[in-house]
């Protein structure tokens, strides 16, 4: 009988990810590296607990009627400018 191939089970994808690199060579050139991401990996269902939390918070649809009602003005401005021009 023969054995699958594959591993057993499967390996979520990480939400986040911390990477540290530190590298120090004396004789053999490098002298010192250190390197460090942070990295964040946005799942479809992250992605959707977002914009729900977006929606429903209070402060955000107020952020975005302020910043709706700028933009408007501004294309106002600039529909009435290029009208003129």
């Amino acid at each position: 009988m023969l054995r699958s191939q594959k591993p057993f089970g499967k390996r979520r994808p990480p939400i986040a990810e911390y990477r540290s690199r530190e590298e120090e060579f004396t004789e053999g050139e490098l002298s010192k590296r250190s390197e460090k991401t942070f990295a964040i990996y946005l799942t479809p269902l992250c992605a959707a607990a977002i914009v729900i939390a977006l929606i429903f918070s209070s402060e955000s649809r107020a952020l975005a009627l302020e910043i709706t009602s700028k933009v408007i003005e501004l294309g106002k401005d600039w529909v009435l400018r290029g009208a003129l021009e």
